[in-house]
């Protein structure tokens, strides 16, 4: 039993006889009454996602969930490829589980997955990722007054808002929590 202030995205928790593994966690301190938790998890049954409500405090029954370092190695269809960095073995798993994959993660990228009883339950973005812009329009001198900003395409297509400075092969670093922006890392 976990107290479900601690909860976080990626834990599995047991709840009315189905698994569930947290996609979204919110602390909430409404103005009137008492503080909750709102998550949102999707269930190992049926594959559906789900709100809950828990009221700070309350337990919930967690369960033990097996992380691995995987590769991105190519999509198939319906499913994504991973190959095991130790054993070379190949998990194929469904698009419902790779929400914004291919926003961040560029072929061979690493990540890791959750495994519980053999079978991958959620692939686990890392907190931010490194990407090289690979288009971008020039900033206009002189616009520098407030914080200007102008928008950048990245290696794997997706579109991020940057500051004005960042240029054409910069490569910088994205939160995949947030999809922002935080730093350029190279010229």
């Amino acid at each position: 039993m976990i107290n479900v202030q601690d909860i976080r995205k990626g834990m599995v928790f047991k709840f009315e006889d189905d698994l569930f593994t947290v996609m979204f966690m919110q602390h909430v301190t409404p103005g009137k009454g008492g503080a909750f938790v709102k998550i949102r998890a999707r269930s190992q049954k049926n594959g559906n996602a789900k709100e809950f409500n828990f009221r700070s405090g309350e337990k919930i029954e967690t369960v033990d969930v097996f992380e691995k370092s995987v590769t991105y190695s190519y999509k198939e269809g319906d499913s994504y490829v991973f190959m095991d960095n130790e054993t070379y073995e190949q998990y194929h798993v469904e698009a419902e589980l790779c929400e914004d994959l291919e926003n961040y993660i560029v072929l061979n990228g690493e990540l890791t997955v959750s495994i519980m009883d053999s079978k991958i339950i959620a692939v686990n973005l890392p907190n931010s990722v490194d990407l090289k812009v690979v288009h971008c329009e020039p900033g206009v001198k002189g616009d520098t007054a407030t914080r200007a900003t102008k928008t950048v395409e990245v290696e794997t297509g997706y579109k991020v808002t940057v500051p004005l400075f960042i240029n054409e092969g910069n490569v910088i670093r994205i939160d995949t929590r947030s999809g922002e922006y935080i730093e350029r890392i190279s010229n």
